[in-house]
């Protein structure tokens, strides 16, 4: 019972982080606007992607994919992933329209 209470309290500061990070990256992308805004927005949530990823990576036992399917966790590894790469990708494009 005791790693529960453990790792929904790190679950929870994980939750805190990634609220904060998305808060702050629309505050920067409206203070940009426009198309440079809309590239740093896209380019942010890809980052955050790849944070929640490795963050969840070392978190080894305390895992909030493992608690959300510990027989997938290695595909849903994967979609996290790709959803990072798949929003960076859009971010780029939009930077590569500025010029």
């Amino acid at each position: 019972m005791e790693t529960n209470i453990w790792q929904l309290l790190v679950q929870a500061f994980v939750v805190v982080i990634v609220i904060g990070g998305v808060y702050n990256l629309w505050r920067t992308a409206k203070a940009y606007g426009g198309i440079v805004g809309s590239g740093l927005r896209w380019l942010g949530l890809g980052m955050i992607f790849f944070s929640l990823e490795s963050i969840d990576r070392v978190l080894g036992n305390l895992s909030f994919v493992d608690s959300i399917s510990a027989t997938n966790a290695g595909l849903i590894h994967n979609i996290i992933l790709l959803l990072g790469l798949l929003f960076s990708g859009i971010g780029f494009s939009r930077l590569t329209k500025v010029g």
